[in-house]
């Protein structure tokens, strides 16, 4: 089975994407078989929280977009390349990766009906499994979790596929 995973930091709870990353997981195998990760300058003032939570977290991850534009055509392009027979999925994605993907949309008119259908949540699947779906993910599964940061969106994107190929098929 293949997850498309992929996870998106915003300027804020509901401010403009500025930095997206994505893998494409095989849970026969346990491998990431693409990824992408990419980064841009925030525009305007730095929310606190961001400031506080995120930025830390991306020391080291380079910016390789000048604009928001380009990185969601970048991102759209390798989605549209891994999507066929890919479940897609995030992990929390309302309200930071629905308004990213629907941007995504707005961008460009022939992408309306590209998107992924159905968007898997990995919350939704811990809470349906009996989970608390707010339960610390690296506790929940251990090991496949060391090493990776909260926050990073390659690493959250990874930690939202094996948290959901253990799931779906009891190993990571």
């Amino acid at each position: 089975m293949k997850l498309l995973s992929f996870d998106v930091e915003s300027n804020g709870l509901h401010g403009e994407a500025f930095a997206v990353g994505a893998i494409l997981y095989d849970t026969d195998t346990c491998q990431v078989e693409s990824s992408v990760c990419y980064r841009m300058p925030i525009a305007g003032q730095v929310d606190d929280w961001v400031s506080e939570n995120v930025l830390p977290q991306l020391v080291g991850v380079e910016i390789t977009h000048d604009d928001a534009q380009t990185m969601r055509r970048d991102f759209w392009n390798w989605y549209l390349a891994h999507k066929d027979g890919a479940i897609v999925i995030v992990d929390v994605g309302y309200p930071v990766e629905a308004r990213f993907l629907a941007a995504c949309q707005d961008d460009d008119a022939s992408r309306k009906w590209q998107g992924p259908y159905p968007l898997h949540e990995v919350a939704t699947m811990l809470q349906m499994a009996g989970v608390d779906p707010d339960t610390d993910r690296i506790a929940l599964v251990g090991d496949g979790l060391r090493g990776l940061q909260k926050h990073n969106p390659i690493d959250d994107a990874h930690a939202s596929a094996i948290v959901a190929g253990w799931l779906l098929t009891g190993h990571y």
